[in-house]
Parts: structure tokens; sequence; C-alpha cells
């Protein structure tokens, strides 16, 4: 454990809402959308920096359109709603009795050792949401095949081949 204390600063906020969505692809920006359009309190949360899920890596299509148009359009739709709250890099770290959840959010992390992380622009901050229901749309795992080496450089799972070609080239 490091000798000399943390010299970043944190943050913390309590937070109410009818809905808090764990997980921004398509079923959580969906459920944070009809939420939304039915006049609640939703916290949409998602560990990513991009909120679109799955829909960011592939060439999927959302009512005959494409997903990442899907997403933009969703996106600037919940961004228009006072009572919708967005963050993105933040990770729901816990989730105790009552629908009383524990989120993350990493605000600095991103901008490198030259981010000022005083008092006034803090490195991370931890919401203490109670919620009255809560929507669990952390998506799926691809699960690796086993062999010998297989946590070598280089070896990679489909899906993470798919989205180096889709979003990188």
């Amino acid at each position: 454990a490091p000798k000399a204390p943390d010299a970043d600063a944190y943050d913390k906020r309590w937070a109410h809402c009818d809905v808090l969505v764990a997980g921004g692809g398509p079923a959580g920006l969906s459920a944070a959308l009809a939420a939304g359009r039915a006049g609640a309190r939703v916290i949409l949360a998602d560990e990513q920096a991009e909120l679109g899920g799955a829909l960011l890596n592939g060439h999927e299509e959302i009512d005959d359109r494409p997903g990442l148009d899907w997403v933009a359009d969703t996106l600037d739709e919940l961004r228009a709603m006072p009572e919708v709250r967005l963050l993105p890099r933040g990770t729901v770290a816990s989730y105790y009795d009552h629908n009383f959840l524990a989120v993350y959010e990493r605000l600095t992390d991103h901008l490198g050792p030259q981010a000022d992380a005083g008092p006034g622009n803090p490195r991370g901050r931890l919401w203490k949401v109670r919620a009255k229901q809560v929507v669990l749309a952390t998506g799926a795992h691809e699960r690796p095949l086993v062999f010998a080496d297989n946590d070598r450089p280089g070896i990679m799972l489909a899906g993470a081949v798919c989205a180096y070609l889709n979003r990188y080239g």
C-alpha cells in the first residue's frame, strides 16, 4: 500500500430516482427512454465512456436504421429530458437492500496526469442512490474457449476482434 496520502480529491452525492438503469446498451437506453417519456426521474449509468453498448461495435439495425443513428437520436432525446441523468464512466458497484445502489463515476481519469484533481475538479464521485425501481441491463460477456496459452498477448475473443475491426478499422 502507498505510504503517501492520496493527492487526488473525490466527491460524493446522494440521489433519489424512480428508475436506475445499470447499463447503457440498447436495452438500457430503451428502458431509460421509456421511463423518461413516462415522466420518471431516471439515472442511467454505464461503465464505458460512450453509451450504446454493443451497437458501437457492429452494424446492427434498430427500427430499420443503423444502430449508431438510433443511439445518437436516443441520447439526444434523453439529454433533453430534465429528469434524466446520464452517467457515462459510471460503474454500478453495489446493490443493497431496498434498492440502495452505489455508483462510482470516473470524472478525470481519462484526462491523464495533466488533470488537476483538486476540490473543484475531483477525480471521481461516489453516488449513493435510492431508487424505486432498478433495471439491470448489463449486457452479456463472451465466454472464451479454453486452450493452452490462451492468455498470451494477441489472443482475442471473436467479439473483441469484431469491435476492433468495426470501430477502428
